[in-house]
């Protein structure tokens, strides 16, 4: 074989070497951003962020998340401008130190919060569509076996005892929420992989049945509505490739169903809790939601500084824990979080980068099946947020995937705009990999 030839070999050799390395990288980091196992074996329920050892784990992830940025900042730089009410929370988050409660607390979680961000803007500019989503697709099929199989070998590690919550699976985490939480938005990505991802079918086959399991194991009724919400997404999204007079009826439909779930809640709400498996005030969360709207109100604007609310020695903290009687942790609530943390202002940037999303990934979703993946992620984002604290949360995969969805889809758009302007209720695309097949520009 020539020299020439060798070498060429050699090179390719080494491409395809350094480019498995990064994978392998990012999913370990996306294993660290999941919160699972490593909490549990080195900090405690009452204040998982407290461990010296995990801190400095964290360490290396942010040194890699910078490296990677670094690598790719003219790319980056042009995917958060097209984000600019995410970026005008992010500023706020950093500004926040300047008024916050405890300024070390928030100095410290700001970082952990922009490095959090950082990295779903990088997985979104360097990796196409099904790159991404396969790397998070095996991410969650990992730690679905390793729940599994905890459930079965180790229950008392995995699985709740005593009186609360008995039998209830929590795998990897602290509580039943966050495993059947993380398995609902899991088995959303993986069914959207089997129907997309043809050469990979049977291994997202496998996986979304078992993040379905999970979900059921783990007896959270968010997380089954969440399940369902995800595989409803792709069971219209399907049905409605039927043509423009089935998508228009189902859209009426959705309006109209929507409308009488909203109705059915305002008149008789009792009735959904019963049906949910829920007493009114939903595990005492309306209570913790009623006790805030007064601490909000005292520093409505700007809040009280980026995580610092519910540290302890927090004298607000404190009186909401005093109103609730109980060692409330969070707010519950990922948009009354923000709001505590920068204030209104802060609030109104999440909503509005939500709307924005909102409003692209419909647009992308004429014409392209990622964008039915975005909405899919936007609709068990809203409904998580809502009894969750996972809206701009540090060290969060949850936070990760909505910023990386996020700008994937605002590049999408902006590689091919004559294309989505024109187009309007056609049959999207196949999932592909980014690369242009039989001549149709594919979003990237």
């Amino acid at each position: 074989m020539p020299v020439s030839q060798t070498a060429s070999l050699d090179k390719d050799q080494l491409r395809r070497l350094l480019v498995f390395l990064e994978l392998g990288l990012c999913f370990a980091c996306l294993v660290m951003f999941s919160e699972g196992l490593l909490p549990r074996l080195l900090a405690s329920e009452e204040n998982p962020e407290g461990s010296p050892l995990l801190r400095l784990l964290w360490l290396p992830v942010y040194g890699l998340v910078l490296a990677g940025c670094a690598w790719k900042l003219p790319q980056l730089f042009h995917a958060a401008i097209r984000l600019p009410f995410l970026m005008l929370i992010l500023a706020l988050a950093a500004a926040s130190v300047f008024w916050s409660i405890d300024p070390a607390v928030t100095q410290r979680r700001v970082i952990a919060i922009t490095a959090t961000t950082l990295a779903g803007l990088f997985l979104a500019v360097r990796y196409d569509w099904r790159t991404l989503l396969r790397l998070l697709g095996c991410v969650w099929l990992t730690l679905a076996f390793i729940s599994f199989f905890a459930g079965l070998i180790a229950p008392g590690f995995a699985v709740h005892g005593g009186e609360e919550h008995a039998g209830a699976w929590r795998g990897l985490w602290w509580q039943k929420n966050a495993l059947g939480g993380h398995m609902a938005r899991a088995a959303f990505l993986c069914g959207f992989l089997l129907l997309m991802d043809r050469p990979w079918r049977l291994v997202w086959a496998v996986a979304t049945l078992l993040c379905t399991v999970l979900v059921i194991f783990s007896t959270s009724k968010t997380a089954l509505l969440g399940l369902l919400l995800g595989f409803g997404v792709l069971a219209v999204a399907a049905w409605m490739r039927r043509g423009v007079v089935t998508t228009l009826l189902t859209l009426w439909a959705g309006i109209v169903a929507v409308g009488t779930a909203g109705l059915v809640l305002l008149l008789e709400p009792e009735l959904v809790f019963q049906l949910l498996g829920r007493d009114a005030t939903l595990t005492g969360r309306t209570d913790i939601w009623s006790a805030l709207v007064g601490i909000i109100e005292a520093r409505p604007l700007f809040g009280y500084g980026y995580g610092a609310f519910w540290d302890i020695g927090s004298e607000p903290a404190y009186q909401v824990r005093l109103a609730t009687e109980w060692l409330v942790p969070t707010a519950h609530n990922g948009w009354l979080e923000t709001a505590l943390s920068i204030g209104l202002v802060g609030l109104a940037g999440l909503v509005l980068n939500f709307i924005l999303v909102l409003g692209r990934s419909l647009r992308l979703a004429l014409s392209n099946w990622t964008g039915v993946f975005a909405l899919g992620v936007l609709a068990q984002f809203f409904l998580f947020s809502m009894s969750e604290s996972i809206a701009l949360q540090q060290n969060a995969i949850v936070w990760v995937t909505y910023v990386a969805v996020a700008a994937k889809v605002a590049l999408s758009l902006q590689d091919n705009p004559q294309r989505h302007r024109r187009a309007l209720l056609v049959r999207p695309d196949r999932f592909t990999s980014g690369r242009r097949r039989r001549g149709v520009p594919v979003s990237r």
